[in-house]
């Protein structure tokens, strides 16, 4: 990795931990959240990348066997490359007449109007999250140019399975689901993958309480 790479690395890295929008992942275990995953065109909204895919539901006590939950294809305006058709088998057909970025944010808090409880800050969830709420950021500014990124508290599953063993060599969805027994292999289709991560976190509570690892209490 050269230089210029490493640096931009640090500046990553300094840039979630000063996110005052972060909840430190060892806090204490969350009961309220909505989990989301994203597909997108690339890495780095920033380059031109893009959404092209969320998925996300509601997690509240109670609501185990009733969850409700988002799923939106949305059309990036650019052609996918193969590797992105590979890895997550949309198409560009399948992307036709979908909504664009913004459009697509906007039935995102149409449904979270619907669904989270009025006057409690928006907390979210999701496997390496900064990614994610990048994307979300870049999305939001297409819905709302006034905006300087979309409004929400969250929280990371990477993070905390790096904090609880960072020992381990990996800490992806596909070597978590396999660690935890949760599944063979990750879809890499939004909602999907987002349900696998809900089963990722509660496996990571279960951990950390069985540890005693929790700060929070």
């Amino acid at each position: 990795m050269n230089t210029e790479r490493v640096m931009e690395r640090v500046r990553r890295l300094l840039a979630i931990a000063n996110d005052p929008r972060r909840i430190e992942p060892l806090d204490k275990p969350l009961d309220m959240y909505v989990m989301l995953d994203t597909e997108t065109t690339g890495l780095h909204p920033e380059e031109g990348a893009t959404l092209i895919e969320i998925g996300a539901f509601l997690v509240q006590p109670g609501n185990e066997n009733s969850r409700p939950k988002f799923e939106q294809l949305i059309d990036p305006r650019q052609p996918l490359s193969e590797f992105i058709t590979g890895l997550t088998g949309i198409t560009d057909q399948m992307l036709q007449g979908m909504p664009t970025a913004g459009a697509a944010m906007l039935r995102f808090h149409q449904w979270l109007d619907r669904t989270w409880p009025a006057g409690e800050p928006l907390t979210i969830i999701a496997h390496n999250a900064e990614f994610d709420v990048s994307f979300l950021d870049a999305a939001e500014r297409v819905y709302d140019p006034t905006a300087s990124g979309f409004d929400c508290r969250w929280l990371c599953t990477k993070e905390m399975s790096w904090e609880l063993n960072p020992q381990k060599l990996h800490h992806r969805v596909t070597d978590l689901i396999a660690d935890y027994h949760i599944g063979d292999t990750e879809e890499h289709r939004a909602l999907a993958d987002a349900i696998q991560e809900q089963m990722i976190y509660r496996a990571l509570c279960h951990e950390a309480t069985m540890r005693g690892k929790w700060i929070g209490q």
